[in-house]
């Protein structure tokens, strides 16, 4: 069958409401900085881009939930509805081709600094990028309609289905609640704020969408750095590693003072569940470190707080509720939103780090997937967020910062 038949305008099955973290996420986003998860799988082959189309569509089929747009984008709307079509309506799956790693990576800054249309379903997109020998699949995810497990579980379904097993992904292993000394951060003053790297002679360079660098670590490094404290978890050791490189980063700017905040998704799915749950689920929790904290060993403190936050974490803080709430219209929320998001501006953590875990082999059919990368959106005055995969024993880590900060990569060599 035609691609262009099996993506059609078919009428509404139902609607839901959103969520208020789906509505903040659709107040966050400007057409210069969309609101967007990044997942990118390396693979060591060509796949067969037929059969991926199949396999979209088997997952489209079986997850209701990702073929969902939004009802109306009226402005005058006062709580935003999703709209789940019986069928998806637009292609998600684009396919190109790129010679180079320098064309390459063109492609995927590309992307992330093109908005995704919310209007038409579904609100992601996999991008096929063609090299001769091999491929690698960028998904673009929205960020009001999947959260950073969903997003890289979509990807996960969809080598399920092309591989001919369930279009589903398997749950999230969520971090286990360990026992040991647990307290809640202790926010004090206005957080340490990322300086910005751009120089004069950067003006002419762009300053929407994001750059993005890649590291794999050895395994090993992490668990060395672990072994200093019993209690301390391999998330622990990468917020304590991202807090010391801000810092670093920030002393060689002369503005090496102020509080260091990292904030971090936490899953709150049921551990029940036997596949993945398609959405926001996610609650956000904020570590928070002194500049003494960073002077001794940060781990102690870091897992005391990660300890406490995966209990007590919540979804949004007042502020952002305050505007997910149907007050006014959307449009005229939207508009007192980011006048006052330069006013509380030093309210927001220094960065993010998102750790997905440790993810199994990927396959799609045959082919092997040699590195998978993931991070999480970077909003400004943010602008900075770290994705964490542990796969293949390496821990693949994504650095994503925004230009309108940045031309080259901050903290090189640091943390």
């Amino acid at each position: 069958m035609a691609v262009e038949k099996r993506y059609a305008r078919w009428d509404v099955v139902h609607t839901e409401a959103c969520s208020a973290v789906d509505e903040v996420n659709l107040l966050s986003e400007r057409p210069e900085e969309p609101n967007l998860h990044y997942v990118e799988a390396a693979l060591t082959g060509r796949l067969e881009l037929p059969r991926l189309r199949d396999a979209v569509i088997a997952v489209l089929e079986a997850q209701p939930a990702a073929r969902a747009r939004i009802a109306t984008t009226s402005p005058m709307r006062l709580w935003t509805q999703w709209a789940i079509p019986g069928i998806a309506e637009t292609d998600p799956v684009q396919d190109r081709m790129v010679a180079t790693r320098g064309e390459l990576a063109e492609a995927r800054e590309e992307i992330f600094a093109t908005p995704l249309p919310v209007r038409t379903g579904p609100l992601f997109r996999l991008h096929v990028l063609r090299q001769p020998r091999v491929t690698n699949l960028v998904l673009a995810a929205h960020a009001a309609r999947f959260d950073p497990y969903s997003a890289l579980g979509l990807l996960r379904a969809i080598a399920s289905a092309y591989t001919g097993g369930k279009a589903l992904a398997p749950a999230h292993d969520q971090a286990p609640l360990l026992r040991g000394n647990s307290r809640p951060p202790r926010i004090q003053g206005p957080p340490l704020r990322v300086e910005p790297g751009r120089t004069a002679q950067d003006r002419l360079s762009p300053t929407n969408g994001y750059h993005f660098r890649h590291v794999a670590m050895d395994m090993r490094d992490l668990s060395n750095a672990i072994s200093y404290y019993a209690d301390a978890t391999v998330e622990d050791a990468l917020l304590a590693e991202v807090a010391r490189a801000v810092y670093e980063w920030n002393a060689s700017k002369g503005k090496g003072w102020g509080q260091i905040r990292v904030v971090m998704p936490i899953d709150r799915r049921s551990v029940m569940d036997e596949n993945l749950k398609m959405g926001n689920h996610s609650a956000y929790g904020t570590v928070a470190l002194d500049l003494a904290d960073i002077a001794a060993n940060p781990l102690s403190a870091v897992s005391a707080q990660t300890k406490w936050l995966r209990r007590n974490a919540v979804e949004l803080d007042a502020m952002a509720r305050t505007f997910a709430e149907p007050w006014a219209p959307f449009g005229i929320r939207k508009t007192l939103k980011r006048p006052v998001d330069r006013r509380t501006a030093s309210r927001v953590p220094s960065a993010m780090l998102a750790n997905l875990g440790e993810l199994e082999q990927l396959w799609f059919g045959a082919v092997r997937t040699g590195a998978i990368w993931y991070a999480p959106p970077a909003p400004l005055p943010m602008g900075i967020a770290v994705g964490a995969v542990e796969y293949n024993r390496r821990m693949h880590l994504t650095l994503r910062y925004r230009r309108a900060m940045f031309t080259t990569p901050p903290f090189w060599g640091r943390g």
